[in-house]
């Protein structure tokens, strides 16, 4: 486990250090599946302008200091929390050590975004605590702001979990009524939306990117399915057991690819705040007025309920998603929560229930032996160490709490902390298949020979052209489909949580992604096994080590072989632009096989039959037209081309934002662009804009009347300028508050 890390987010850093030292802002990339924006999220991890700065040579062992840094600064601005909430320096460094190595932090720091949301949510529970006991507003929009240009729909999701942490704290202060939450939920609601001001230019684009999606809307979406399970079925053993065990270790039932729990090592729940925690959480109880111990058990029931009621966990998730990932981090930041609470308490009154205490011991024991398991896949070392540490636990807070305990029990106790954090975490970080720096420097993995080719293919040919590879360069124990970001080229495969939409209904309609299964729109795999769309699209080189189309023996050159990669040329290959003059509809051609599509595109264009008004001039294709399956020869597939290259772009400029060029239409003819479809695409046929049609589902096409024709192509950011209008406001808001509170309490401290 980890692939993500490999798959996904080096590549993406990697593809966007390179952007951003080429071109300045990222836009739309052709590295990123068949052509992207990639402007969104590109700053997921605020964090990672340090990697942008640093360079795209530098990503491995930058990352490495900024998730450093990202968990010390989540610790000590928990710290601070902490003391906003007036505990002991001693709790409150027991607090930040807790929370900076619980199993959110450290499990999650392999896939860095936990490691941004535990800072983030850090500094949103001290920016809370300042507006709400201090009246110090001035952190609150900070931390929105951080919240909305990382990912919007955490705002949702964080918004949930400070609704219920303002409820639990006005119920501990006994002042939950209606008079006093309005005014502070309207403060926040104010400051919040000036925080989301500051974040424009990256809230509009990421939202429209999200809602664009087929994930985010359309057919591809988990929602109907999770949606169907029962209001109060019970969770499987497997998860309930996982959840269990997950409280007492990351690693009690294996590490990374070794796990043996729920789905997987980072997808299960992340519960692990710390031993003491577990023993210190029914402590708080006997401390509290009966009205407010109510109320804490029902508000510790809630959150732990979905647990048991996968429904609701789902249900927290909107249903688009079968996840624990933040819920697991706020269920563990409660059980820090009263735990600290009750540990302040313990050490002021010196008074604990040893009740209460051997109960709990004897209910952690007896849950930490349940065979929840069919096999026996628990760590035998890890629990008993765990065995071990909650009778230490049990001890030292016992005589703690006596009257005239020595008060180095307290750092005895801070040690035994410090010593399960550093082992079972070092467990979690180091049990698992790390890329070693001595990796970094071979010829292998990312850095394999398919550089070189690349470097070969680029000595030769300057146009445009993408490649398409029959393996994967990822060391991952998953297959890569992103290393066109990780080794900067452009090919047709592409992982995101958020693909283009018309990149995904293009692979859709040819039969290559299907739009019933929502994983398929996140794992695009391009292009590889169809030849002839690879033609249509620009695939105008191969790579391959064992596996080879034997296809590509009549339709390719043999280039050369540099040590294990073999490189092909594509023969066919047609130009960025080529001409149709011949249509058929959406409809008629989504009921052909897989076959049959690939030798009706090169006979027709696929337009949407709401589209059919827009291609006067050209002909409706016939069905009979079709080619027959074993009527298709090489001479014939080079005829189709040979038609369908009479009428083509010559390419006078073409980078990642501007295709510009000139085509002479013999006819009325409908011009295939090959790039994907996207409003962010702005279009001129002599000097005139012009609508563009989507062709095949999702690539783009524009209509030209007979005659010469200058064709100009120009990508920008749609909702840039106007986030930045509103990042502009959003400061003068922050500004014009700022200077008008302090002239008021000048004037009220004058008076």
């Amino acid at each position: 486990m980890g692939s993500d890390s490999e798959n996904y987010l080096y590549p993406n850093l990697y593809n966007s250090a390179s952007y951003i030292s080429k071109y300045g802002i990222p836009k739309w990339s052709f590295n990123f599946g068949m052509g992207q924006n990639i402007f969104p999220f590109f700053l997921r991890d605020p964090f990672d302008i340090f990697i942008y700065i640093a360079g795209k040579d530098h990503i491995f062992y930058g990352t490495v200091y900024k998730e450093f840094f990202k968990i010390l600064a989540g610790g000590v601005t928990f710290y601070y929390y902490l003391k906003s909430l007036s505990r002991s320096n001693y709790t409150s460094l027991i607090g930040a050590l807790l929370y900076s190595f619980c199993g959110f932090t450290i499990l999650g720091s392999g896939w860095q975004i936990f490691t941004f949301e535990a800072f983030n949510m850090a500094l949103l529970l001290l920016a809370f605590e300042m507006l709400y006991t201090k009246q110090k507003w001035f952190l609150f929009p900070i931390a929105i702001f951080l919240i909305s240009m990382s990912q919007p729909f955490n705002l949702y999701v964080y918004g949930i979990f400070l609704i219920a942490y303002v409820l639990l704290r006005h119920i501990q202060t006994n002042t939950l009524t209606i008079k006093n939450l309005t005014p502070l939920f309207l403060r926040m609601m104010g400051l919040g939306f000036i925080g989301m001001l500051f974040s424009g230019p990256f809230l509009l684009e990421i939202i429209v990117q999200m809602l664009e999606s087929p994930r985010g809307s359309g057919n591809n979406s988990y929602a109907n399915l999770l949606s169907q399970t029962p209001l109060f079925s019970i969770a499987p053993p497997l998860e309930i057991g996982t959840s269990v065990m997950r409280f007492f270790s990351n690693d009690i039932i294996g590490s990374g690819t070794d796990f043996k729990g729920w789905t997987n090592f980072l997808e299960a729940p992340l519960f692990y705040c710390g031993l003491p925690c577990l023993l210190l959480m029914p402590q708080i109880f006997p401390f509290l007025e009966k009205r407010i111990k109510f109320a804490f058990i029902l508000f510790i029931t809630i959150w732990i309920m979905p647990i048991i009621f996968p429904y609701f966990r789902r249900a927290f998730w909107l249903f688009s998603g079968d996840y624990y990932r933040a819920y697991s981090f706020f269920v563990a930041f409660f059980f820090i929560y009263y735990s600290l609470q009750a540990l302040d308490l313990i050490i002021k009154l010196k008074k604990i229930n040893i009740i209460i205490l051997i109960v709990t011991i004897v209910t952690l024991l007896a849950l930490l032996y349940y065979p929840y398991f069919d096999d026996d896949i628990v760590n035998p070392v890890i629990s008993i160490f765990i065995c071990v540490m909650l009778v230490v636990y049990g001890g030292l807070l016992f005589f703690i709490s006596r009257q005239n305990s020595p008060s180095y029990l307290k750092y005895i106790f801070l040690i035994a902390i410090m010593m399960e954090l550093v082992y079972l975490c070092s467990t979690t970080v180091n049990d698992r298949r790390a890329v070693t720096a001595d990796e970094l420097s071979k010829k292998a993995d990312y850095n394999d020979y398919t550089i070189d080719a690349l470097k070969y293919i680029d000595q030769v040919d300057h146009s445009f052209y993408r490649v398409d590879k029959t393996y994967a360069s990822s060391p991952a124990m998953h297959y890569s489909i992103n290393d066109g970001l990780a080794q900067g080229y452009k090919g047709t495969s592409g992982y995101s949580p958020f693909n283009q939409e018309y990149y995904i209904y293009y692979l859709q309609l040819m039969g290559i992604s299907n739009k019933t299964v929502e994983i398929e729109s996140r794992w695009a795999i391009g292009l590889t096994s169809r030849p002839i769309l690879e033609t249509e699209n620009r695939v105008k080189y191969m790579l391959a080590k064992d596996k080879v189309n034997p296809l590509w023996y009549l339709i390719c050159d043999s280039l050369t072989m540099i040590k294990d990669v073999k490189i092909f040329r594509n023969k066919y290959v047609l130009p960025v632009g080529f001409t149709y003059d011949h249509y058929l509809k959406e409809s008629a051609f989504e009921n052909l096989t897989i076959t049959q599509k690939d030798f009706t595109t090169l006979k027709t264009c696929v337009v949407k039959d709401a589209d059919v008004n827009k291609v006067a001039g050209l002909t409706e294709f016939q069905l009979k037209d079709t080619i027959a399956q074993f009527g298709f020869s090489i001479a014939l597939y080079q005829q189709c081309v040979a038609a369908m290259s009479r009428d083509t772009l010559v390419v006078k400029q073409f980078d990642e934002t501007i295709l510009s060029g000139t085509i002479t239409a013999t006819a009325d003819k409908m011009m295939y662009i090959t790039i994907p479809y996207d409003a962010g695409w702005k279009l001129k046929v002599d000097g005139q804009p012009t609508d563009k049609i989507v062709l095949d589902g999702g690539m783009t096409g524009v209509m030209l009347k007979k005659g010469n024709h200058t064709i100009e192509m120009v990508y920008d950011l749609r909702y840039f300028k106007l986030g930045v209008g509103l990042c502009l406001i959003g400061i003068l808001l922050y500004g014009g508050l700022w200077f008008y509170l302090k002239k008021r309490n000048t004037i009220a401290q004058a008076a």
